[in-house]
C-alpha cells in the first residue's frame, strides 16, 4: 500500500526556476545546470523503482516514498521507508552509469566513464546513517521498535557493479533494481515472526508521515530576472491589460501567466510574500490588482494590512 507517493524533488523545481529567471551571463548557470540533471537523473531512478514497488499488492505493507526526518538540527533524507509487522527496509536508490567500484572500508565508491574516475560518498555508510537515526526517531516518538534493514539499489542498466567476493555487507545489501523484490520477498520470509501488531504499525505510519518535513535546499542568492513570462515566447514582459495579461513581443493573452510567477517566487525567494514583494516580483504598480492576484491564488495569509503575508498550502 503507498501511503506517500513521490512528489517531482523541489531541487529540481528550483534549479528550472533558477534557470529560468538567472540573467543569461551569470557564472552560476553551469553549476545550476549541472544540479539540474542530477536531481532530473536521481528522479528517474527512483521512480522506475516505484514503478516496481507499485505491484505489491499487500494491505499489511506500506511504502512511503521520499521520506524527511528531523532529529535535532539533523535531517535524514530516504529515499523509499518500506514497514511491515515484521521489519522497516530502507531503500536507497542509485541512478549511476559507468563502472562502479564499491569500496565500503573506504566510506566510498568509484565511478569509471571514458577513462575518468570520480568518487562518490558510501551509499552503504548513508544507510548505516539512516539506520540510526530511524531508530532514534521511533525512540523519541515512543514508537514500537522495529528491526532496521536497508538496501542500495543501482536502477541504471548500463552500469556494471564490482566488489570484492569477499565482501558480504555488499553481496547482501546491494543489488541491482531487477533483483529487489525477490530480494524483499527473502527479507521477508527469513522474518520469523512479527514484531508489532497492525494497529501498532499503522500508528508508526502515520505518525511518519505527520512528522514529514521538506528537505532543506541550498539557494542562490542571486538578482533573479523579474516579471511575468510568457508563456509563448518565454519573454519576460507581459503586462495587464483587459482583466489578462498581454505579452507584448509575440502579443499572445494569459489570463494565468501570473501563477507560475508567483510559484516561481516561493520557490526560489522564500515562503512567504507580500504586497510589496508581489508587485516587486511581477513588475506591476497597483496594490490594489496584487492583492486581487494574491487572493485569487487561495494562499493562507497571516497577519493584517500592509503587514499581511501569504504562504502556499502545504
Amino acid at each position: 500500500m503507498i501511503l506517500r507517493e513521490r512528489p517531482v524533488p523541489e531541487t529540481i523545481l528550483y534549479n528550472e526556476a533558477a534557470l529560468k529567471r538567472l540573467p543569461p551571463l551569470s557564472d552560476l548557470r553551469p553549476q545550476i545546470e549541472k544540479s539540474l540533471l542530477k536531481a532530473r537523473a536521481g528522479y528517474s531512478g527512483e521512480c522506475r523503482v516505484d514503478r516496481l514497488l507499485s505491484i505489491i499488492d499487500s494491505k499489511d505493507t506500506y511504502i512511503i516514498h521520499d521520506l524527511c526526518l528531523q532529529t535535532g538540527s539533523t535531517y535524514i533524507q530516504i529515499d523509499t521507508l518500506i514497514l511491515t509487522k515484521y521489519l522497516a527496509l530502507i531503500l536507497e536508490i542509485k541512478n549511476i552509469s559507468g563502472r562502479i567500484k564499491i569500496s565500503p572500508e573506504f566510506g566510498q565508491i568509484e565511478r569509471t566513464i571514458n577513462g575518468e574516475i570520480t568518487a562518490f560518498p558510501s551509499p552503504i555508510a548513508q544507510c548505516k546513517k539512516y539506520k540510526i537515526h530511524l531508530k532514534n526517531w521511533l525512540k523519541k516518538m515512543k514508537l514500537p521498535s522495529l528491526p532496521i534493514e536497508f538496501l542500495v539499489v543501482f536502477t541504471n542498466p548500463s552500469s556494471i557493479l564490482s566488489a570484492s567476493p569477499h565482501d558480504t555487507e555488499v553481496v547482501h545489501k546491494v543489488l541491482r533494481i531487477e533483483n529487489l523484490l525477490p530480494k524483499i520477498q527473502e527479507l521477508m520470509n527469513t522474518s520469523n515472526s512479527h514484531f508489532i501488531e497492525e494497529k501498532e504499525l499503522r500508528r508508526t505510519s502515520k505518525m511518519l508521515l505527520k512528522e514529514h518535513r521538506p528537505y532543506p535546499i541550498n539557494k542562490f542568492q542571486v538578482d533573479y530576472i523579474k516579471g511575468i513570462q510568457c508563456t509563448r515566447c518565454k519573454e519576460f514582459s507581459m503586462v495587464r491589460n483587459k482583466a489578462s495579461w498581454l505579452c507584448a513581443p509575440c502579443g499572445s493573452y494569459d489570463k494565468r501567466a501570473h501563477m507560475q510567477a508567483f510559484n516561481d517566487y516561493f520557490l526560489l525567494m522564500g515562503p512567504e510574500i507580500t504586497n510589496h514583494d508581489a508587485r516587486d516580483f511581477l513588475q506591476i504598480s497597483s496594490p490594489r490588482l496584487a492583492q486581487y492576484l494574491l487572493k485569487s491564488m487561495a494562499f493562507i495569509s497571516s497577519g493584517s494590512g500592509i503587514g499581511t503575508k501569504y504562504s502556499q498550502p502545504n
